[in-house]
């Protein structure tokens, strides 16, 4: 299965809280932008797990096994360190193409919409990880800044896969 297709299991469900956050009172809201970062984070973890077991399959099968069970249980380890640190065991070209990828689309999507794809995926993180381990979410994130922090998310993992082929 791609990467991809991974997303689907939140792109369905977000049609309908498009619409539910809109009419809801700010406390519901709220729990909403939660749900939905945790959401959202764990299909990116799922998503990574996916291309880094792939691309170690492509290369040996023992060596795409030993990936597999390395990375079973993968759980929050998603930040762009995290995910520098999850390539930097195939190599350093791997680990250039990877950054030099995502800077590039960070120069663009900073000149297109003003707005810095590192961070809002970085948002989406922070709003995971306090909603998942308080249960709250932090005072500056939104609805649309966790929607935003998914897309970013997809951004990011298209340059992860594109730097493993």
């Amino acid at each position: 299965m791609t990467y991809e297709l991974n997303f689907h299991l939140i792109d369905d469900v977000i049609t309908h809280l498009d619409g539910a956050v809109a009419t809801a009172d700010p406390f519901t809201a709220s729990r909403y932008v939660g749900f939905y970062s945790v959401s959202a984070a764990t299909v990116i973890e799922l998503s990574v797990k996916n291309i880094i077991v792939s691309f170690a399959k492509s290369n040996h099968p023992v060596f795409g096994g030993y990936v597999s069970s390395k990375y079973e249980k993968l759980n929050a380890k998603v930040s762009l360190a995290d995910l520098d640190g999850h390539i930097a065991p195939f190599g350093k070209i791997y680990r250039e193409r990877f950054k030099k990828l995502l800077d590039r689309v960070e120069r663009i999507n900073l000149k297109k919409s003003r707005s810095s794809l590192k961070s809002s995926y970085g948002n989406l993180l922070s709003c995971r990880h306090q909603f998942a381990h308080e249960g709250v979410v932090p005072s500056n994130s939104t609805y649309a800044e966790v929607k935003r922090g998914f897309e970013a998310g997809k951004v990011v993992l298209a340059c992860l896969q594109k730097s493993l082929t």
